[in-house]
């Protein structure tokens, strides 16, 4: 009896109605995600496929990806395929930039592919299908926590499935992540009795009877187990058809089922069953030529096991290349030989795949658990796979790395080499304590002390790391024996550094106490300017702010050398604050935007990250509210466990976090409070004093003084509450701290602030934003109108318009108190009128509460911006949404305006939101509303 085919999807139509509901709206121009789940059989590749002829229908471009277990360190392999395979490609290949190897490849690729994305949707919509998630690479993963939300505008639908997924798992972040950006979710349950019958129908060409029914009921709604079932009851003729009934002739299971994928393939000729065993280690689909190098046969000696295998429903054809039916059959045909033979085809299946062109990376998992140790050729293909691997998945790289070094001889040359590059990318990956127990083992053993010292430098030098693991790589170096004074120099110099940027400023004045001669006399250039970089920080913390200007400066006027260019990047930015603190915004900001031009011209993701978060919290310091927030949101992550690596991101924390305080946005509030209690659980001392800032500062926003005052011993035992100033410091944090200490009756910590914040102001002269800071502060600590009147003048004029609002409130209040009633209530408009230009609505509020204890009902020249509308875009949205509407894409306009791509993302959704519009095929509508339909200046 032939095998009948199944041609359609029973049971499913639930799902097919959210399929055809979730492509109905790519017509508005607006992006979709559907995540179909389920466990294997279940018919989540059916439905994939079903979703690609419903785009056909619609005549909208569809492209298939799968993701394969072999391929799990392959970057981006599955969406590749999806965009650049197939007889129609979604994209061109040719369209995609010449990507080059280095940190900031999976960057810069996302960004391109998001380009290429939005452009091809402008002209049509798009349909983006991915299989089997479950498999995926990393850098798949994270294309997909990126691509869907800021193309969510853009008529692109992703489709994706996955098995059943772990909780906790990477697929399952990624799940509740696209979630709740609105992704709707399949959950592929059993087929029900009704859908039993209408598929076993199909398969029998009949309808069947009770008995059948009954039989059917052991492939518990399966549909693909329940397919197997009913073929092989066809095959072995247990039914009969009589009158249009299926009959069951014999209630048993099959053999094809009941004796497993063992049995189901003895009953085949050998050469059959020897093809599909070669078969599984090659992967998903493979060639005939493939087959024929397994198997050491001419390719015309293998045309009847492949019909064989094709007619047995095991193979099935794909374009020109020959596939397993389902991975079901693929995995059920690996187990049925031993795990040894299964080993050494794997291994022999590496060979054949190199040969027809593979490059390492492709093959590197299956050959990491094939290859035996003494694998010398094993040994070089997974040290050239991680080479490949590492700049942009360091943890996928480490652990070929460590295979690697499992495989190789005792003895070997490479052995140091090798050891060493693993050791730095299980740091490069942040698994910290993995590679400190694996040099421990490894490192001392292989690697001569010179080569160790080389080690701990690259690891001292890089930024990614915490600044302590790049410290306690120094302090290791530094143990060494035999190091030459050259080495000594290098090291002591970046320890320095090291203990600076992580808030042990005590440590690395010590340090340099001893150390400064043998630095001096380095000949090294990128030694002595790491010094003077170190010198100039050191100025910073203890308040000589003119000086730490000039000591950087020299740094940078000396140069680095090759080798540091990621120093070079941390010291242009690391100048931008040393302006910020001289009150020379201006000249920051502009030495910012530049760094952002310069970030997206050369492709530096890690610069363009550390100058767009210092723009944020300068736009913060300089009361443009909105534009911080856009510029800050989403770039910390305490839900998916990424750590808030070093003080420079500490600090871009706590300025989100004091935008959700003064603008009352209680999601924020909520995230940066987990991302602080983060930094505080885990972080250096310069992080924790920025978490406990923030907590504090939390906590006094919500009237609580004695849990601020906690809040701010979680920094260390021995702060004592002081954890100004902060590295790197807000110079007008000083009387936030002195409000804290009064309100939980500490007089000594006031005491204490108000004296450092004046000896800085006495260091300071001509800063005026440091002297009234002091003055500030000062009068909190007096209650003394006169010196918050100093303040409020020091301010007034200046750049920073939330220090002086807060600065006016108080004098207000100090005024209503002292018997001044017209005079404070004038102060405290003054003070409202500045709260509500920055956007403050929270601290307008509690003002606008203030005037109205005393009578007074305050109507604004300056009207708050609306929350909605065009009117309440800021100028920031605005210059993003028209030159959206010109048709530019994100990145296009991130370069226009010397902003990140991530900015203009943020001010989008947020100008989506405000002018009620879901598609920028709306937005163009409304623009074109707003402007007479003519083209605006940008």
């Amino acid at each position: 009896m032939a095998r009948a085919a199944t041609t359609a999807l029973h049971g499913r139509d639930p799902e097919l109605a959210v399929l055809r509901e979730a492509l109905s709206r790519l017509r508005f121009g607006v992006g979709v995600v559907v995540v179909i789940e389920g466990t294997p059989g279940m018919g989540k590749s059916r439905l994939l496929a079903e979703a690609m002829r419903m785009a056909g229908r619609m005549s909208v471009r569809a492209g298939l990806g799968e993701a394969d277990p072999s391929e799990a360190v392959v970057e981006l392999a599955p969406l590749l395929r999806a965009l650049f395979d197939g007889a129609a490609p979604l994209l061109e290949r040719s369209a995609l930039p010449v990507v080059h190897s280095g940190p900031e490849q999976r960057y810069w690729l996302v960004q391109d592919l998001e380009s290429l994305l939005e452009g091809a949707a402008a002209v049509a919509p798009v349909v983006v299908c991915l299989d089997d998630l479950q498999w995926a690479d990393s850098g798949t993963l994270a294309a997909l926590r990126a691509l869907p939300p800021r193309l969510e505008s853009v008529p692109v639908a992703w489709i994706l499935a996955a098995r059943a997924i772990p909780p906790g798992s990477a697929v399952d972040n990624l799940v509740e992540q696209l979630a709740s950006h609105g992704a709707r979710r399949i959950i592929l349950e059993p087929l029900t009795p009704d859908a039993v019958a209408e598929l076993a129908s199909e398969v029998m060409e009949a309808s069947p009877d009770q008995a059948l029914l009954e039989l059917a009921v052991d492939a518990a709604g399966n549909p693909f187990f329940l397919v197997e079932l009913l073929q092989g009851l066809r095959e072995e003729r247990l039914v009969r058809i009589e009158e249009g009934e299926a009959r069951l002739v014999e209630a048993r299971l099959p053999e094809r089922v009941a004796a497993g994928m063992r049995h189901r393939l003895a009953r085949l000729s050998e050469s059959a069953r020897q093809l599909a065993v070669a078969a599984a280690s090659l992967g998903r689909s493979f060639t005939v030529g493939e087959l024929a190098s397994m198997l050491g046969a001419p390719a015309t000696s293998l045309l009847t096991p492949v019909e064989q295998l094709i007619e047995a429903g095991v193979f099935a054809e794909r374009a020109d290349r020959l596939a397993f039916r389902h991975n079901i059959i693929r995995e059920a045909v690996r187990g049925s030989t031993t795990i040894s033979a299964r080993r050494a085809l794997d291994r022999q299946a590496v060979d054949v795949l190199l040969a027809a062109g593979a490059i390492p990376v492709e093959v590197a998992s299956q050959l990491a658990t094939s290859a035996e140790p003494g694998d010398e050729v094993a040994v070089g293909l997974l040290t050239d796979a991680a080479d490949a691997l590492g700049p942009r998945d360091p943890a996928a790289a480490a652990e070929l790395g460590r295979r690697a070094v499992d495989l190789i001889p005792a003895g070997h040359r490479g052995a140091g080499s090798l050891v060493a590059t693993t050791t730095i990318l299980l740091h490069a990956a942040g698994q910290v304590n993995d590679a400190q127990a694996f040099a421990q083992e490894h490192l001392r053993n292989v690697v001569p002390a010179a080569e160790e010292a080389a080690v701990c430098l690259s690891l001292a030098s890089m930024f990614a790391l915490s600044p302590d693991v790049r410290a306690e790589a120094g302090r290791r170096a530094l143990a060494l024996r035999d190091l030459s004074d050259e080495d000594r120099a290098q090291h002591q110099a970046r320890l320095a550094y090291n203990l600076i940027q992580a808030g042990r400023s005590h440590e690395a004045t010590h340090l340099l106490q001893h150390a400064r001669v043998t630095i001096e006399r380095a000949g090294d250039l990128a030694t002595r300017s790491i010094l003077r970089l170190a010198d100039g920080a050191l100025l910073y913390v203890d308040g000589h702010f003119d000086r730490a200007l000039a000591a950087h400066e020299q740094a940078m006027r000396d140069g680095f050398g090759l080798g540091e260019g990621t120093r070079e990047w941390v010291a242009r930015q690391w100048r931008s604050e040393l302006l910020a603190v001289l009150d020379r915004f201006e000249e920051s900001l502009d030495l910012i935007s530049a760094g952002i031009a310069a970030a997206n011209r050369e492709r530096q993701a890690f610069a363009l990250d550390f100058f767009e978060t210092w723009r944020g919290r300068q736009l913060f310091q300089t009361g443009h509210l909105p534009e911080a927030a856009a510029a800050l949101e989403g770039r910390f992550d305490a839900a998916g466990g990424m750590p808030v690596a070093g003080a420079l991101y500490a600090a871009g924390v706590v300025a989100l976090g004091r935008v959700a305080i003064h603008t009352g946005d209680e999601r924020l509030k909520r995230e940066t409070a987990a991302l602080a209690r983060a930094m505080l659980a885990d972080g250096t001392p310069a992080s924790r004093g920025h978490g406990s800032w923030l907590l504090a500062l939390a906590a006094m926003a919500r009237g609580q003084p004695a849990d601020a005052r906690a809040a701010l011993d979680a920094a260390g035992p021995a702060s004592g509450g002081s954890v100004t100033p902060l590295y790197p410091m807000d110079v007008t944090d000083d009387p936030q701290l002195v409000r804290i200490a009064l309100a939980a009756g500490d007089s000594r910590l006031a005491a204490d602030t108000v004296g450092a914040a004046e000896e800085r102001a006495r260091r300071n002269p001509r800063i005026r934003s440091v002297g009234a800071a002091a003055a500030h502060a000062r009068g909190l600590l007096d209650a003394d109108a006169t010196s918050l009147g100093e303040a409020c003048l020091l301010f007034d004029g200046g750049p920073r318009p939330l220090a002086l609002a807060s600065a006016l409130e108080d004098l207000g209040v100090a005024q209503l108190r002292t018997g001044a009633p017209a005079l404070g209530v004038d102060t405290l408009g003054r003070a409202l009128v500045r709260y509500t230009e920055t956007g403050a609505t929270w601290d307008a509020g509690r003002v606008r509460g203030r005037l109205r204890a005393n009578g007074v009902r305050r109507r604004l020249v300056t009207r708050p911006r609306p929350t909605a509308g065009w009117a309440a875009l800021t100028d920031s949205e605005l210059a993003v949404v028209r030159l959206i509407a010109q048709g530019l894409t994100n990145r296009a306009t991130a370069v226009r305006l010397f902003i990140s791509p991530h900015t203009v993302n943020s001010h989008l959704r947020h100008a989506f939101t405000k002018l009620a519009v879901n598609s920028r095929v709306e937005l163009a509508r409304v623009v074109d509303a707003h402007t007479g339909g003519q083209a605006l200046d940008n």
